[in-house]
């Protein structure tokens, strides 16, 4: 196995840090990584900031449901789906287009490339991190706080920094559960699915000294259910996308 690929296939969600700061130089290579990912039709349609305000990490890490990593990563990078610059600069192009379902899809599949390069990049150097979506909570607090203008809304924040210990991978789904020939087939989906939630189980029981015993199924299913977050659908309409 080539050396990309163990980057690749370690991917682990960090939480702790330690109190290395993350060298400039780094930095800088792993937002030019992000830089140079795949675009959809050179459009370009994402925005990182770096937040490096204590008082607005504290205010980001409360809207996200307490999260202190927020707070106490090195490096705290905001990943926007951002279609404000070209409404502004392409001047001959109907404004309408820039808030409809196809361009709002755009810019946050941009973003979400980005942030997987930048995380990749990052892993590269030994570091760590995890993607807050959580900031969703209240966009438009974020974008308040942020001074997002019209068609720029925030995606996900990534904490970074270099990891504190080893941190165990979470199983993930059988891969012919994910990668399907010709067609959708799931006719082996059932079981591979039944086994791949004892699997879990066993994976939280282990690591959590039997405090957790969810399956894959009950953990995602609380999950959604005490974070439904309708209330994106309007702040996401309060910035402009009309998704007409």
């Amino acid at each position: 196995m080539n050396e990309t690929m163990k980057v690749l296939l370690s991917q682990r969600s960090i939480r702790k840090f330690t109190k290395q700061e993350i060298e400039p130089e780094k930095l800088h290579e792993i937002i030019s990584a992000a830089q140079w990912t795949a675009t959809s039709s050179y459009f370009q349609t994402f925005t990182i900031i770096n937040i490096k305000d204590t008082e607005k990490r504290a205010a980001i890490a409360e809207i996200a449901g307490g999260q202190p990593w927020v707070v106490n990563c090195p490096v705290f990078l905001m990943f926007c789906a951002d279609l404000h610059r070209a409404a502004k600069y392409w001047k001959d192009a109907d404004k309408k287009v820039f808030s409809n379902h196809e361009t709002f899809v755009v810019a946050t599949v941009d973003a979400a490339l980005a942030a997987q390069k930048a995380y990749i990049a990052a892993q590269s150097f030994g570091l760590g991190g995890v993607f807050v979506g959580g900031i969703r909570n209240d966009i438009g607090a974020l974008c308040e706080l942020l001074k997002l203008p019209k068609l720029v809304y925030p995606v996900f924040g990534m904490c970074l920094g270099y990891p504190v210990g080893e941190q165990a991978q979470r199983p993930r789904l059988p891969l012919d559960v994910i990668f399907k020939t010709d067609i959708y087939d799931e006719s082996k989906d059932e079981a591979l699915i039944n086994e791949y939630d004892q699997e879990v189980k066993e994976y939280y029981i282990k690591r959590t000294s039997g405090k957790i015993d969810d399956t894959w199924s009950e953990r995602c299913l609380k999950t959604l259910m005490e974070k439904p977050r309708y209330e994106v659908k309007d702040a996401i309409k309060a910035q402009g996308f009309t998704l007409t």
